[in-house]
C-alpha cells in the first residue's frame, strides 16, 4: 500500500509538473502572440503614417513618383503617376504606359546609378529620373515632371534676349545717322534740322522706354515693388503721361481725345502706376497712322474705375488677344514691331497689384482698346 501511495504522490507531482509548465508554455505563447500582433499592428500603423507621408508630399509637388522593391514590384505610386504613367497594383510588376519610363529604370536596376532622360508626348515634354534610395529597403525611385512649361520659358528668354538685341540696335543705328547727318551740315537748315531732332527724340524715348522695362521686370521679380495706395484723382494719373508723349503725339500728327472724367478718384501709387498707362500710351502711339486717333476714356461703377486707352491701328488678331499679357509674348502681326514685349506683361502685375484687372479688345483693321480697372478712392 506504501508503494502505491508514493507512486500516487509521485503521479501528482509530475502531473502537477506539467500542468504548470504547460500553464508557462501556454502563457509565453500568449506573450510570444501578443508581442507579434503589437509588432504587426506596428508595422501597419508605421506603414499608414509613410503611406500618408508619400501622399502628402505627393500632393506638395507635381512631380509623379512611383517606388518599388528590389524585384521591380509596386511599393507605392503618386497620383499624379497612377492617372497618366503606370499601372497595376501595390506588391505586384507594374504596368508602364510610356517605354521610356521602363528603359530608363532598367538603366538604374542594371547599375544602381542616377538616369534621366525625355521624351514627348501628346505635345508635352517631361523629364524622367531613376535612382535608388537607401535602406533598408532599398526602394528604387522613378520620378517624372513636366518641363514643358520650362522649355517653353527657355526658349522665350532666347528669343527674348536675340529680339532685345536688334530692338536696341535698331533705335541706336537710327540715332547715330541722324546725328552725322546733323554733323554733315543739316544742322544749318532749320527745317531739317528741327525734324531730325524729333526723330531723335523719339528714338530716344523708345530705348528709355525699353530700358524702363527691363528694370521694372527686375524689379517684380526681385519682389521689391512696394505699393504705397493712396486716393488720388484720376487727371493726376492720366495727365503726366500725356504729356511726356505730346512729343510723339504731335510728331506723327495724332489726334488725342480726352474722354474721361479727370474728377473720379482711385486708389493708386501714382508712381508705380503711371507705368501702366505710359506702356499703352507708348503702344497706342507705335501702332497708330499719322492721323489718327488716341482716346482717353473712363467708366465708373459702385467700387471701380475703369480706363481705357482706344487706337485707330491695326488692330490685334483674335487668337493673340489672350496671349498679349504674357511676358517675352510678341504677335507675328504688325503690333510686334518694335519692343520688349515687357510692357504689357508689366503692366498687368501692376495693375493686379492695385486689385484691379487688365485686358485688350480688338477688330483686326479697327484698332485697338486695352482697359484697366482700379479701386475707387
Amino acid at each position: 500500500m506504501l508503494g502505491l501511495a508514493a507512486f500516487g504522490l509521485l503521479l501528482l507531482i509530475v502531473l502537477g509538473a506539467w500542468a504548470l509548465w504547460a500553464q508557462t508554455r501556454r502563457l509565453r505563447c500568449q506573450q510570444e502572440l501578443a508581442r507579434a500582433q503589437r509588432e504587426a499592428s506596428e508595422h501597419a500603423r508605421a506603414r499608414r503614417e509613410h503611406v500618408a507621408t508619400l501622399d502628402a508630399l505627393a500632393q506638395a509637388t507635381p512631380l509623379a513618383l512611383i517606388l518599388l522593391d528590389e524585384n521591380g514590384r509596386l511599393v507605392w505610386r503618386s497620383r499624379a503617376a497612377v492617372e497618366i504613367f503606370v499601372r497595376g497594383q501595390v506588391g505586384a510588376a507594374p504596368i508602364f504606359l510610356y517605354p521610356a519610363l521602363e528603359k530608363t529604370l532598367e538603366q538604374t536596376q542594371a547599375d544602381g546609378l542616377e538616369h534621366a532622360r525625355q521624351f514627348n508626348s501628346d505635345g508635352s515634354v517631361y523629364l524622367i529620373r531613376s535612382f535608388m534610395l537607401s535602406g533598408p529597403p532599398r526602394l528604387l525611385a522613378l520620378t517624372v515632371e513636366d518641363v514643358t512649361e520650362l522649355q517653353r520659358l527657355g526658349r522665350t528668354r532666347r528669343d527674348f534676349v536675340a529680339n532685345l538685341s536688334h530692338d536696341l540696335r535698331t533705335p541706336i543705328a537710327t540715332i547715330q545717322l541722324l546725328v552725322e547727318t546733323l554733323q554733315e551740315g543739316a544742322v544749318e537748315k532749320p527745317k531739317k534740322r528741327e525734324k531730325l531732332l524729333d526723330s531723335i527724340a523719339a528714338q530716344t524715348l523708345t530705348l528709355q522706354q525699353m530700358v524702363q522695362e527691363l528694370m521694372d521686370l527686375s524689379l517684380i521679380e526681385s519682389g521689391r515693388m512696394p505699393l504705397r495706395l493712396m486716393s488720388t484723382p484720376l487727371s493726376q494719373i492720366v495727365e503726366p503721361a500725356l504729356t511726356r508723349f505730346s512729343a510723339s503725339i504731335e510728331h506723327q500728327q495724332i489726334r488725342l481725345q480726352r474722354a474721361y472724367d479727370p474728377h473720379l478718384t482711385v486708389l493708386a501709387d501714382v508712381e508705380i502706376l503711371q507705368r501702366v498707362l505710359q506702356n499703352l500710351l507708348h503702344n497706342a502711339i507705335k501702332f497708330t497712322p499719322e492721323g489718327g486717333v488716341i482716346t482717353i476714356g473712363s467708366s465708373e461703377s459702385e467700387d471701380e474705375v475703369v480706363i481705357s486707352v482706344r487706337d485707330t491701328g491695326p488692330g490685334i488678331p483674335a487668337e493673340h488677344l489672350n496671349r498679349i499679357f504674357e511676358r517675352f509674348y510678341k504677335t507675328d502681326s504688325s503690333r510686334s514691331s518694335g519692343g520688349s514685349g515687357l510692357g504689357l506683361a508689366i503692366a498687368k502685375h501692376i495693375v493686379e497689384g492695385h486689385g484691379g484687372r487688365i485686358w485688350a479688345e480688338s477688330e483686326p483693321g479697327q484698332g485697338a482698346a486695352f482697359y484697366f480697372s482700379l479701386l475707387r478712392g
